[in-house]
């Protein structure tokens, strides 16, 4: 009895300082409370809160949750995340033989000093693949259209066409216009596309290596078998076919747009010549309109003036006093002068 108050007196007694922190250690098999309990030595030297701590806690990082959706990428930020791949390349510090992890780490640096979005690695390296990948192949479509150099063709008509190209090809919607703007002129884009090409061109035809014994005869290269060589060529025939159906497509397009564009041209200059017609029968009928009116008003005049001379010749100047009869003798003169005078300049007229 003794001893067992004696061992719970040294169970209650308090363990010194323990500067060690247990570590957590991934390949270590997780123990239950009761497993560490039972490992623990009978005399009673740790007590069960010490047992309780010394579980290891799981990582935060693996806390099973419903992953929060991130809104999509703006046009800025896609910009943003264009200046950021080029700029980083371009430090003359660092240059471009950079750790992948460093390298993206510079990436997002840039782009959180530039962009009030917060994005995480990830979402950025995930959004610069689909970037890189859309933007080449519009690459690809932009030449094919500058190699058949139509011409009276603009750069902007060109983009449109290397457009629908795309949209025909890929059968979805060109997104990435703006990055294709900022990367298009850049020696780092260029020469990633051109190591791309370089890639893609022939992966069955291996370099010649350089023989090690100088005696042994130069190392032939394996052909390439009869049905890689027809699947490449149908492959490549098939590409052609559906990159020259398109351009046709988009040929006889222009020329329906052209020959519509041609006959409404044609219909409105048929219709402003109708209505000038128009407008000119109308000032002309104006103007008839005008000169018949005047000459009812010369006519009215006209009566308006013989009436008063009529009136002056038919009056009676006997019963006037003499200084009046006399002011109409002389007009009635005046009458029969103007009257004689027009006689005569209107006779030979009427003969």
């Amino acid at each position: 009895m003794e001893n067992l108050w004696q061992g719970m007196d040294n169970a209650s007694q308090p363990i010194g300082e323990v500067n060690y922190t247990h570590g957590i250690d991934i390949g270590e098999p997780y123990m239950s409370t009761e497993q560490q309990l039972n490992n623990f030595p009978p005399d009673g030297s740790q007590n069960m809160d010490t047992a309780v701590a010394a579980q290891p806690r799981a990582p935060e990082g693996r806390r099973k949750g419903t992953a929060k959706r991130t809104k999509n990428f703006a046009t800025k930020e896609d910009e943003f995340l264009c200046s950021a791949w080029i700029n980083v390349s371009k430090d003359p510090i660092v240059g471009i033989n950079q750790p992948i992890r460093s390298y993206w780490a510079r990436i997002k640096a840039y782009y959180d000093e530039h962009s009030k979005i917060e994005r995480s690695n990830s979402a950025l390296q995930h959004r610069w693949a689909d970037i890189q990948k859309d933007t080449s192949r519009f690459c690809g479509f932009y030449s094919e259209i500058e190699r058949t150099n139509q011409s009276g063709k603009s750069e902007n008509d060109k983009v449109k066409d290397a457009i629908q190209m795309y949209e025909g090809i890929i059968g979805t919607t060109f997104k990435f216009i703006h990055c294709w703007y900022i990367l298009r002129n850049e020696m780092k884009w260029n020469k990633w596309l051109a190591s791309m090409s370089a890639s893609n061109e022939d992966p069955h035809v291996q370099p010649a290596e350089e023989n090690l014994d100088p005696t042994l005869p130069p190392r032939i290269a394996r052909p390439v078998g009869r049905d890689k060589g027809k699947k490449a060529r149908s492959s490549t025939a098939s590409s052609s076919s559906a990159c020259l159906e398109v351009l046709q497509k988009m040929s006889m397009d222009r020329s329906a747009y052209e020959e519509r564009v041609e006959a409404a041209s044609n219909e409105e200059a048929k219709d402003i010549a109708s209505r000038s017609d128009r407008k000119l029968a109308l000032q002309e009928e104006q103007l008839q309109i005008q000169k018949a009116q005047v000459q009812i008003q010369q006519e009215m005049l006209q009566l308006q003036k013989e009436d008063r001379e009529e009136r002056v010749m038919s009056m009676d100047v006997d019963k006037m006093t003499p200084w009046v009869r006399e002011y109409y003798i002389n007009k009635q003169k005046k009458i029969s002068a103007m009257s004689f005078r027009d006689d005569r300049s209107s006779g030979p007229s009427r003969q």
